[in-house]
């Protein structure tokens, strides 16, 4: 597992993740978060310039690939089972498949490096 730097930008806490080169235009980046209690996932997306960072996981059966969904016009769909979310704000696009959205977080490009928010793994049900 990768243990990526935290840095500071305006008293928030960043992980310091890839080249900005790394991370190609309109494909997904999957991102394995260790804080050696839980392992978390993000993706992070280029599109028309802007990037975005949501959880890994898919909310309908907890697939780990919304890193290689289809986006278009900012909205990514799930290659497994269709759920479809808008990367802005992690909602979920078709009120049909149900009200569970994807995380969001922030991010980050300076000086050619991308920095993602540090997530807040939440400790799953079955250990609380």
């Amino acid at each position: 597992m990768i243990k990526y730097p935290i840095v500071n930008f305006d008293n928030k806490e960043y992980l310091k993740i890839c080249k900005s080169s790394e991370l190609l235009i309109g494909k997904g980046m999957k991102v394995h978060y260790d804080d050696s209690d839980e392992v978390y996932e993000v993706a992070i997306f280029r599109i028309e310039g802007l990037l975005y960072c949501v959880q890994n996981h898919c909310p309908h059966q907890h697939a780990p690939e919304i890193f290689n969904g289809l986006v278009k016009d900012c909205v990514v769909t799930c290659p497994l089972h269709g759920w479809s979310y808008n990367l802005k704000d992690g909602l979920n696009k078709n009120p049909k498949q149900g009200l569970r959205s994807l995380e969001t977080f922030d991010v980050i490009e300076k000086d050619n490096w991308i920095y993602i928010e540090k997530p807040n793994i939440p400790i799953p049900k079955w250990r609380r």
